[in-house]
């Protein structure tokens, strides 16, 4: 209920248009809001957390179960230098209890040995905890960030050997690292030449010695003229978050969500109006699947920037379709459908009901191949781009004609339904492929044998497949075959095709109901 209401505040809450200071940013960047844009479904419910102050929070990452903040408060902190941009102290590093709720404790200062004379700012670790890669700026010179690597020693209960990083420079600012889950590659923001403009993320690789080495623009569908910022991956590595000003938002730096594909980044998504506001969000990270926090200076924040906690409702989309064979549009349950993702990866399957219909849970705007086969049909696929809602994508088999092998017409099984004498509607469709066979060979006779499965006593079983040998003679006789070419004969449950004794399973049982069709 809590929840609920939350997320009904923060839809109205985003309909509001804010005034404030911008993050620090590309001086020649300007900011425009727009409409008409893709935004995400999902709804967040943000509320603040109670460790704000009037200076600067900002959060950065999580240390051995505890959230990481840089902060220009000084409680704990050592120095007393000023921001000479800001007039504000420079920021240290603190670290801050988490409850189960996303409560955060007071902060403590987090490491002496890692704080310097001027801002200390964002900050990540390899997945052992042992290595952290930070950034910050000289005293003086408080818009240029460099990047610098420690390990931590056991024995001194301490970060030790720092190393600057080859890629930094007094020429241009490193900051907001981040690495991905498996500890091979580092996200950082940057406003190194050769850019597209402002701060775009980058990509490093981490060597063997834990060096980042070999940093990449992620080009123009990540980055903009403008500033793009506060790079995450997500734990599943499916996913980069970053703010930026440059995509089509709601004013300032908006929150975005790319996927991450195995040659590209999908187009950046709109984390939407129940997050992002007309002020800054940045340093978006998730402490669960579904919560985590933000770091805004939106209108209601106690000070310059403040941190948020978010619970995260997720709104599911779907992909949902009909099977039917082409020409008659016949629905065709028992077909396998599979969802396959751009990089050929199989997401899911299933079957198609006995109404034809199948549903997947997909995400927006996201490159599938939907896949079918079904026994006696062409293999199918079809290209589909997800819509940002949910999406339909119907799917059309075509017939393969039916097989003379030796003695007999081979084709897909007839189904009938357990303890019934009568064809599926499904089936009628395999019995015209007989039809066509007789038809085009008109001195063929054919003898049609009926099984049964082992539900049921021998003399009933041996009466039902009689009766279902006599259904398909009926069917063909009504599309104008000679009785006199064709016999049936029931076998019941003398002749199982699985073998099957004890604890049968469905597709066993559906095995054994069959009609065979043999060349007199």
């Amino acid at each position: 209920m809590k929840n609920s209401i939350l997320l009904a505040t923060l839809l109205l809450l985003s309909n509001i248009i804010f005034a404030q200071d911008s993050f620090t940013t590309n001086e020649n960047s300007e900011t425009t809001i727009t409409s008409n844009f893709e935004e995400a479904k999902d709804l967040y419910a943000v509320v603040a957390t109670a460790i704000n102050t009037k200076l600067s929070d900002v959060g950065s990452t999580f240390f051995k179960d505890k959230y990481i903040m840089y902060s220009s408060r000084k409680t704990g902190a050592i120095g007393a230098g000023r921001d000479e941009n800001t007039n504000n102290p420079y920021n240290s590093l603190y670290c801050l209890n988490m409850d189960k709720t996303g409560n955060l404790s007071k902060p403590n200062f987090f490491a002496y040995s890692l704080d310097g004379k001027g801002n200390e700012e964002g900050l990540a670790f390899s997945s052992d905890e042992k290595t952290v890669y930070y950034t910050k700026s000289a005293e003086g010179n408080s818009k240029n960030y460099q990047l610098y690597k420690s390990i931590f020693d056991d024995t001194k209960y301490t970060w030790i050997s720092e190393v600057a990083i080859d890629f930094s420079s007094v020429s241009y600012s490193i900051e907001n690292p981040s690495l991905s889950p498996d500890g091979k590659k580092m996200y950082f923001s940057s406003n190194m030449p050769g850019g597209f403009g402002g701060f775009d993320i980058y990509v490093a690789e981490i060597n063997t010695d834990g060096i980042p080495t070999n940093p990449t623009n992620l080009g123009q569908t990540i980055n903009t003229d403008r500033d793009e910022k506060f790079a995450y991956a997500s734990p599943t590595s499916k996913e980069i978050y970053f703010s930026s000003n440059g995509h089509n938002g709601y004013g300032g730096q908006d929150v975005f969500v790319s996927k991450i594909k195995t040659t590209r980044y999908t187009t950046p998504l709109n984390l939407g109006k129940t997050i992002n506001t007309s002020a800054d969000e940045v340093a978006f990270i998730l402490a669960t699947k579904n919560s985590g926090y933000v770091t805004s200076n939106r209108a209601e924040s106690a000070g310059l920037y403040d941190i948020y906690h978010f619970e995260l409702q997720k709104n599911t989309l779907t992909l949902k379709g009909l099977v039917t064979e082409k020409q008659s549009k016949t629905v065709l349950p028992n077909a396998k459908i599979s969802l396959v993702d751009e990089d050929g990866k199989e997401i899911a399957t299933q079957i198609s009901s006995n109404n034809g219909s199948y549903n997947f849970e997909v995400e927006p705007l996201e490159n599938y191949t939907i896949t079918a086969k079904k026994d006696g049909y062409l293999n199918f696929e079809l290209p589909v781009i997800t819509a940002n809602g949910n999406s339909t994508a119907n799917i059309e088999l075509n017939q393969e004609k039916a097989e003379i092998k030796e003695n007999t017409i081979a084709i897909e099984n007839i189904y009938f339904d357990f303890n019934k004498a009568s064809i599926k509607k499904e089936s009628t469709l395999s019995l015209n492929k007989i039809l066509e066979v007789l038809n085009a060979n008109p001195e063929m006779k054919i003898a049609i044998n009926a099984h049964t499965d082992a539900r049921g006593s021998d003399i009933y079983n041996m009466i039902l497949s009689d009766k279902r040998a006599q259904e398909a003679i009926q069917y063909l006789i009504t599309k104008g075959i000679n009785s006199e070419r064709i016999e049936a004969k029931g076998f019941g449950e003398t002749k199982p095709f699985s073998n099957c004794k004890i604890n049968c399973s469905e597709a066993q049982f559906d095995a054994d109901r069959r009609v065979e069709f043999i060349i007199r």
